[in-house]
């Protein structure tokens, strides 16, 4: 069924760097309310399922995936997992946002790289080896869910991030059953272009994470900004150290003392 909810076209007073004049055109456009609507009613669907929770990174999509599901379910919790490796402007946007869980992920994820002594950090213990999937996002999860009663977690998922994420949205689409976590995933927007998300922040006229507009000055693309994360393999792949170092100085300074070998990226 779907959503019969009025979708909003209003606008962004004042416009971040990254806001462009075509989002607010995109998001007068049919094709695009006809997404929206669409989400609302994945949405509305999901919480026939059980009680809704929402794992929020602090970046856009789960920014608009949040706002999607808190305008069928006001109350809705969202989940963020602090890993201990946040860009100042995440944690500031985090702490913003209203009725947000923050759970410490422990041991977090520097203190996980110092105990194995990855990216040239000397450790004492160099042959630790952590599962980082299992720590970072599989044992809170289950936790949150257990904690919070979740029969429903809302996932920022996009399928056109990756080859991985297209075939997986292809295959179950916007609401499927998680075997592993006995829990409903609802990804409302798992079919949406990057230009999608930036066009329902403008008319909906949504607070967000500054460093994108950090990232849009300093000239990046916006299918390459990322808020996270900021140490490891997938921030290598997604070229992050060589902005991290004008997007947060304090943080960039501080890793690469511990950790030299990101300092080869830049």
């Amino acid at each position: 069924m779907q959503y019969s909810k009025e979708v909003p076209c209003g606008s962004k007073e004042t416009p971040g760097e990254v806001i462009s004049p075509g989002d607010l055109l995109r998001g007068r456009l049919s094709v695009f309310r006809r997404k929206v609507s669409r989400a609302l009613g994945c949405v509305e669907r999901a919480a026939t399922r059980g009680k809704i929770g929402v794992a929020f990174s602090g970046g856009k999509d789960s920014t608009v995936t949040l706002d999607l599901v808190r305008q069928v379910v006001p109350d809705a919790v969202a989940i963020f997992y602090n890993d201990g490796a946040q860009l100042a402007d995440t944690y500031a946007f985090i702490a913003k946002t209203p009725n947000v869980d923050v759970i410490k992920v422990e041991p977090d994820l520097l203190e996980m790289c110092r105990i194995g002594g990855y990216w040239g950090y000397q450790s004492d213990t160099p042959d630790v080896e952590f599962d980082f999937g299992y720590a970072l996002i599989e044992e809170p999860s289950a936790r949150v869910v257990k904690e919070h009663g979740l029969g429903v977690v809302a996932i920022g998922l996009r399928g056109e991030e990756s080859t991985g994420r297209h075939f997986n949205a292809r295959r179950k689409g916007e609401l499927y059953w998680c075997k592993e976590y006995r829990v409903w995933h609802l990804c409302p927007v798992q079919f949406w272009t990057v230009e999608d998300i930036w066009a329902y922040v403008a008319t909906q006229g949504l607070a967000y994470n500054v460093a994108y507009d950090k990232m849009a000055a300093l000239g990046m693309k916006r299918e390459e900004m990322r808020v996270a994360p900021v140490l490891g393999a997938a921030a290598v792949g997604f070229g992050q150290y060589a902005y991290l170092k004008q997007l947060d100085p304090e943080l960039w300074n501080r890793l690469v003392a511990e950790f030299p070998k990101i300092g080869i990226y830049v």
